[in-house]
């Protein structure tokens, strides 16, 4: 195409699909029932259910609400009782189809809620929602069956519920959010539409009436053909900018803004169906077109600055229906940069001054392109730099410059750092400055030199000064004292033998602190050393010292001592000698972790007892109802339970001696 130039040009093209059969009707209910334009096809209507059913003064209104996806906007709420019609004139709903219905129930009305109805009122058959006992949510009914997960449908969310119907195999594949529900062999096609005769949502039968709910209803699509299952989860992927907005008329602009007299790219970028013939209409304003025609793309001259317009119009010949869609290119001019440096010695660092111009103010500066400040000025340090300047066009400018190192004053001790509490640290620092001076004095050795070494108690941040000539430098370190660890241990205790006790060791110093190491020592016995909750199993008694260190390496101690008594015994001396020299004068047992005594008898060689007691603290002073009994060998017996609650027997012999 030749090269010309207009003051306004209107470019008609049109455009003939070779699909003419495939049929697509959508209805997004912002602000009226209409079919989206420049789709023909007959608007949906409000319509009552049939029968004595209570319905309110009015069908139905537009109000705002909250998508699941979180983008508010206008749909159509449908009171109870009432329902929409769909008119199905041209036959899109006959043996294959696939209807989608993004909608939100506000009132599940009675046990059921009619979905949709194929019968025009005159068969209770259809798909609904169904109630379930022990639950305010509901199921999916089709051919009087429940259908997938259940409950699942709540009052709260928007559903994409889609319908697929395919002629070839008869099937009905229902689905909810992208995921199949049921399929259901459709031989008796109820579930088939007639050209003419209208189907209706959320309206019911004359069969049994006010089966019927409300609803928000934010998008209806209805297409002559089964969408694949893949089609059909990509659609629930884009339902909330599908159900939004309508992309028949979207073109693109490239680049935008259009900087220095170049040229842009416009293309249609749009989706329309393609059951009829659609005229584009283009309206680029005073400019060139350098080639395109059709849906493009063409390449568009403007030779003048400032906001410019283009227009889509898509016309529908069949019905003569309508969509425009404009959209805003701005040309303007690539602003001129001029830079300057101030260099500052004291502070060793250079400030860039950058000014634009020749282009559209005000400007904005920035140092990636990305960033963009309106102050002209960055501080900067030695090194390469590209710097931009964007005008109110978004028209950018970059040039490149190089700053050099600077000879002047430095000064920088140590970063930041951690101590225990007694330790010391030195602050090294580096500068060729005439005189230091650090500040606050306390915890240094000598605040007047360069490198002290420091060692407060507490946690300071110290200033160093520097100064040379004219410039007055200053730095700043923290150092983190840890306080002094105290380590909290397991109270020591006495424990049986070979039962693992739990030990502990904690320290209020480090709570929340991450990678405290522990050492119990020694490991005898213990299921893990290095933890701060080890097991200790003993057979003998045991002293443990733990160590808890902090990541920095600060240290604390602790203590326990765990005591293992002797095991229990009970027993008797095997000699005893009740001659009144008061040494050895009574046999009474010597125990060890008893708790009681049942008995403890004393027989004579005939076998007679002379003695018989249940307390462990009474003897036998060797005497029988107050008469000495003679020397000699006597057997024992006894019996006695431990603090553990164990039973011992022993018996014996004993030697009276007199």
């Amino acid at each position: 195409m030749k090269s010309v130039f207009f003051k306004a040009i209107i470019v008609i093209f049109i455009c003939s699909t070779s699909q003419a059969q495939t049929v697509e009707h959508a209805y997004r209910f912002t602000d009226d029932l209409k079919v989206a334009e420049p789709t023909c096809a007959p608007n949906l209507v409000s319509v009552k259910n049939p029968g004595s059913c209570t319905v309110s003064a009015i069908e139905g209104a537009f109000v705002e609400d909250v998508l699941t996806c979180g983008f508010r906007r206008k749909v159509y709420h449908s009171n109870l009782n009432y329902g929409l019609r769909y008119a199905n004139a041209d036959g899109a709903i006959l043996e294959s189809y696939t209807i989608q219905l993004y909608v939100r129930n506000t009132n599940w009305g009675s046990g059921r809620t009619r979905i949709i109805d194929f019968s025009n009122g005159q068969k209770d058959e259809g798909i609904y929602f169904k109630s379930t006992a022990g639950s305010s949510g509901r199921c999916l009914e089709l051919d009087g069956g429940t259908v997938g997960t259940c409950p699942y449908f709540n009052d709260k969310t928007y559903y994409l519920i889609t319908i697929t119907r395919n002629a070839a195999t008869g099937l009905v594949s229902l689905y909810a959010d992208g995921a199949l529900f049921s399929t259901y062999d459709d031989a008796g096609k109820k579930y088939v539409g007639k050209a003419g005769t209208p189907i209706y949502f959320y309206r019911d039968d004359n069969i049994v009436s006010c089966e019927s709910g409300e609803a928000n209803f934010a998008y209806l699509s209805v297409r002559n053909k089964p969408l694949e299952k893949s089609e059909i989860v990509r659609e629930f992927a884009d339902i909330c900018a599908t159900s939004t907005i309508n992309p028949m008329a979207d073109f693109l602009i490239d680049p935008n803004p259009l900087c220095n007299n170049g040229n842009a790219r416009v293309e249609y970028t749009g989706k329309l169906p393609s059951e009829s013939t659609y005229g584009f209409q283009w309206a680029f304003g005073a400019s060139k077109i350098i080639s395109g025609s059709g849906k493009g793309p063409f390449l568009i001259k403007w030779d003048s600055p400032g906001q410019k317009f283009v227009t889509l119009a898509i016309v529908n010949s069949a019905c003569g229906a309508k969509i425009e869609n404009t959209k805003r290119i701005t040309i303007g001019s690539v602003p001129e940069i001029a830079v300057a440096l101030d260099t500052d010695q004291c502070k060793n660092q250079t400030t860039l001054t950058i000014k634009a111009s020749n282009a559209t103010s005000p400007y904005q500066y920035s140092l990636d392109s990305i960033n963009f400040q309106s102050s002209e000025t960055f501080n900067l340090s030695a090194g390469k730099y590209k710097v931009f300047a964007k005008d109110n066009n978004g028209c950018v400018k970059d040039t490149s410059i190089v700053i050099k190192a600077i000879e002047s004053t430095s000064l920088r001790t140590i970063a930041d750092t951690t101590i225990c509490a007694g330790q010391e640290i030195q602050l090294v620092t580096t500068g060729d400055a005439a005189s230091y001076t650090w500040t606050p004095a306390i915890g240094l050795d000598d605040p007047k030199t360069k490198d002290p070494y420091a060692s407060p108690a507490k946690t300071t941040d110290y200033i160093v000064t520097a100064a040379m000539e004219n410039c007055v430098l200053r730095d700043t370190v923290q150092v983190k004292v840890i306080p002094e660890i105290k380590v909290n241990t397991t109270p020591d205790a006495t424990i049986p033998p070979n039962v693992a006790y739990q030990l502990n060791a904690s320290s209020d110093e480090l709570t929340g602190i991450s990678n405290v190491s522990y050492l119990w020592s020694p490991p005898t016995g213990l299921d893990n050393p290095v933890i701060s909750n080890p097991k200790a199993t003993l057979s003998f008694s045991q002293i443990y010292t733990v160590s808890v260190i902090s990541p920095q390496g600060c240290t604390g101690t602790g203590r326990v001592e765990l005591s293992i008594p002797p095991p229990a015994s009970i027993n008797l001396p095997d000699v005893f000698t009740p001659n009144g020299d008061n040494s050895n004068e009574l046999l009474k047992p010597i125990s060890n972790h008893i708790a009681s005594l049942n008995y403890l008898k004393i027989y004579n060689r005939w076998g007679e007892a002379v003695f018989s007691s249940d307390q462990l603290n009474e003897g036998w002073d060797g005497s029988l109802k107050g008469m000495k009994v003679a020397a000699g060998a006597y057997v024992w017996k006894m019996e006695a339970v431990t603090k553990e609650g164990e039973v011992i027997r022993k018996s014996g012999t004993v030697l009276l001696v007199r």
